[in-house]
């Protein structure tokens, strides 16, 4: 019996497991869109996108671009600290 568990695993588990992972590697990790290159907004799941991204460790996001309409799955991408507004104008805080 556990030879016969094996065998499934390997013959059909392990391909999930694959598909899923290059799947994931394929999408996005930028939080610019894809089309125009814009900057996206991150959009609430539903339940199925919460389960969805539950299974991969909360490493799924749904996002809209606003400038062209594209709407998506995404990876998180490195976080970006904002700069203050001071500095930004260029006068010291």
């Amino acid at each position: 019996m556990l030879y016969y568990l094996l065998f499934l695993f390997v013959a059909f588990g392990s391909k999930l497991v694959l598909a899923v992972a290059m799947i994931y590697l394929l999408l996005p990790a930028d939080p610019r869109c894809t089309e125009c290159d814009g900057d996206t907004l991150l959009l609430r799941m539903g339940p199925v996108g919460r389960a969805t991204s539950w299974l991969l460790f909360g490493q799924l996001q749904r996002r809209w671009c606003p400038r062209c309409g594209w709407e998506g799955m995404a990876r998180p991408g490195p976080r970006v600290e904002a700069e203050p507004a001071a500095e930004r104008r260029g006068t010291p805080a």
